[in-house]
């Protein structure tokens, strides 16, 4: 199967979780630029109106008589009070405000921060699917939205005023990102944020424009390489391995090819270690950019691969494992699903698929054909296929499969669709 649309899909994941932590990046809100605000950190919900204090930030500077005067004459644990006191001192309102605003914010991101830390719904790695939905943790950005709500009735009692922010369009993405890493002490996450970051630039721009050709993709894995070089250079072996499963562009194609093959971790561990050791050799572009010797080269250690994949999960597993590498697979499953059939329905017409395909390509190398005979006979298989369809389906399942044209270009491969009937002048 041809695994380059997967490959660009998640590139333009890997590129949007990348801009996330951009976006968050440069949308923190500044600390005022009279001095420095005292640092709030807190892990645990406190009363609206009461300021959590566990470290006092000095700036010594001179009151008017020259007095000296420092942050200690107007900290307390009290918001309120704390805004009584800078006003007493004859501080600007605006930025009485900035203060505020930026001790509140490192408040809350500290609640947010020992939300996640407490968090027990870990990222599963080898769940297939929707990539997105995988890494959603529903009930930690339940968590975040309360906060952030807790926060703008907090600034709008202290200061009358709900101050203006930029909408955090990012937010749950940044989140998703975090989760993935959710294996790494927050240090390190970081820091591999800071490589992820860096080197999605360079994917981007080796991408070209539009639609990316055999260069581009050369190039793009190119890139890819450099930056799991780098990444292991500030990771365990162990911590990249664990990367490798959640971030690879390997585990993130696997992950979109094995929506209904559903495997288990050991399962996952297994196929994507054959499959990383097949991507590093020769790389998930596909066989464009490869001569004929490598190409022969690949289509041996393809083989290979598969070979100890199927003596490594199973023939059974296996078999549904190839059905799900199968582009076709999934619209027939689908289909079957939707009319009230189940998985085996949609396995019977796969199964008439390979074995249609097989006669076609038998009837195609048969010399003692003819062309009319050739096309007749390619034809019958086409039309033998469909009423097998039909019956195993139904009316409904099969016209709900078929009525989709991109399902049907395998028949269309066997045989060209009938020509209409002349119709009478």
């Amino acid at each position: 199967m041809n695994s380059k649309p997967f490959l660009i899909l998640s590139v333009v994941f890997n590129l949007a979780l990348a801009a996330a932590l951009a976006w968050t990046v440069n949308s923190k809100s500044p600390v005022a630029a009279g001095g420095a605000a005292p640092a709030a950190e807190a892990a645990k919900s406190a009363p609206a109106g009461t300021k959590i204090k566990t470290e006092v930030v000095t700036n010594t500077a001179f009151l008017a008589g020259g007095k000296a005067f420092d942050w200690r004459m107007v900290e307390s644990e009290d918001y309120k009070k704390y805004i009584a006191n800078l006003r007493s001192i004859g501080c600007p309102e605006e930025t009485i405000r900035d203060i505020i605003i930026a001790d509140v914010n490192k408040l809350f991101e500290s609640r947010k921060r020992a939300q996640r830390a407490a968090s027990t719904n870990q990222f599963k790695f080898w769940k297939a699917g929707n990539p997105m939905a995988a890494m959603m943790d529903l009930d930690r950005m339940e968590k975040n939205q309360a906060l952030a709500k807790e926060k703008r009735a907090l600034l709008k009692e202290l200061l009358g005023i709900e101050p203006e922010e930029k909408p955090d369009m990012m937010a749950g993405m940044n989140d998703m990102f975090s989760t993935m890493l959710d294996f790494l002490p927050e240090g390190k996450q970081a820091q591999v944020m800071d490589v992820f970051m860096k080197f999605q630039t360079k994917i981007a721009k080796s991408m070209g424009n539009g639609q990316p050709d055999a260069e581009d993709m050369k190039k793009m894995q190119q890139v890819q390489k450099d930056m799991e070089a780098e990444l292991a250079s500030v990771m365990t072996p162990k911590e990249f391995e664990d990367y490798q499963l959640r971030m690879s562009q390997t585990a993130m194609v696997m992950r979109m090819q094995m929506a209904g093959f559903n495997p288990s971790e050991q399962e996952f561990r297994d196929i994507f270690k054959q499959k990383k050791a097949y991507d590093d050799e020769f790389g998930l572009m596909g066989l464009g950019t490869l001569t004929k010797e490598e190409r022969n080269k690949s289509a041996a250690a393809k083989k290979e691969m598969e070979t100890q994949l199927k003596t490594t999960i199973g023939d059974a597993r296996y078999a549904e494992y190839e059905r799900w590498q199968d582009p076709v697979f999934a619209p027939m499953d689908k289909a079957a699903k939707r009319n009230g059939l189940t998985t085996d329905d949609a396995v019977k017409v796969y199964d008439m698929k390979k074995v249609a395909e097989d006669q076609a390509k038998k009837v195609r190398i048969d010399k003692s054909l003819n062309q009319d005979q050739r096309a007749a006979a390619l034809s019958g298989i086409r039309t033998e296929t469909e009423n097998s369809m039909r019956t195993v389906f139904g009316p409904k399942a099969y016209e709900s499969y078929t009525g989709q044209p991109n399902n049907t270009y395998w028949l269309k491969n066997i045989a060209p669709d009938p020509k209409p009937a002349p119709t009478n002048p």
